[in-house]
């Protein structure tokens, strides 16, 4: 493992032993360098790298959150009039078509990236680490599009899940690390199809997935 290689995978470990804490602000960027033992002007390029992935986001004046960027949309007034079946509804809409454009415009970079959070999950011992890793995947297929639209639609979505469904799972899971078998052998049936380059192999295996995730939070079809 190279030095920069090694710097990232410790900053990644700090992100989920920040989650793990209950907490998604990272410190000031003096006391993380310290922190890490690694300098400014490289901690800068690793969060950089992180927050092109989507796993961390900048707010000017408040700090660097882990996580996708919230949107407004998730302080509007709106945002309380969407129901959870609204929820479950678009994600049945909009995420197998995010795995099939995937299927197309995914580069080895992104199936690579798609393996190394499945591969991650093998180790996951508490329900944070889990939807922590299961965010991290869905995203990286929807940024696999490399459509930015649509990458941005997906982040609302996100935002609002995270106010809803994140709930239920942990009032149906607990502290367990969620349906960790289902969920990671439904997860490689689309990242197979992805690096197949077959977009109707990933959005049934995607439309598929989300059916037995609703099925086990809510008993629906």
């Amino acid at each position: 493992m190279t030095l920069l290689n090694a710097d990232l995978a410790r900053l990644r470990a700090f992100l989920d032993e920040t989650i793990d804490r209950g907490e998604n602000r990272l410190p000031p960027e003096p006391a993380l360098s310290a922190e890490l033992g690694i300098s400014r002007g490289k901690l800068r390029t690793l969060l950089k790298k992180l927050e092109k992935e989507g796993l961390i986001w900048r707010h000017v004046g408040k700090g660097t959150f882990i996580g996708p960027r919230q949107l407004a949309v998730e302080d509007s007034p709106i945002s309380s009039a969407f129901s959870v079946d609204n929820i479950l509804q678009a994600r049945s809409v909009l995420e197998p078509q995010l795995a099939a454009l995937a299927a197309i415009h995914a580069t080895t970079d992104d199936i690579r990236a798609m393996d190394a959070c499945l591969a991650d999950r093998d180790s996951c011992t508490t329900m944070l680490q889990w939807k922590h890793l299961d965010e991290r995947l869905h995203r990286i297929i929807a940024q696999a599009t490399h459509n930015v639209l649509l990458l941005t639609l997906y982040d609302t979505l996100r935002a609002q899940m995270k106010h809803t469904l994140d709930r239920r799972i942990e009032q149906v899971f607990g502290a367990e690390p969620g349906p960790k078998e289902d969920t990671d052998s439904e997860h490689a049936l689309i990242i197979d199809a992805i690096r197949n380059h077959d977009p109707q192999a990933a959005e049934r295996a995607m439309r598929s997935h989300l059916q037995s995730v609703r099925g086990k939070l809510f008993g629906l079809e």
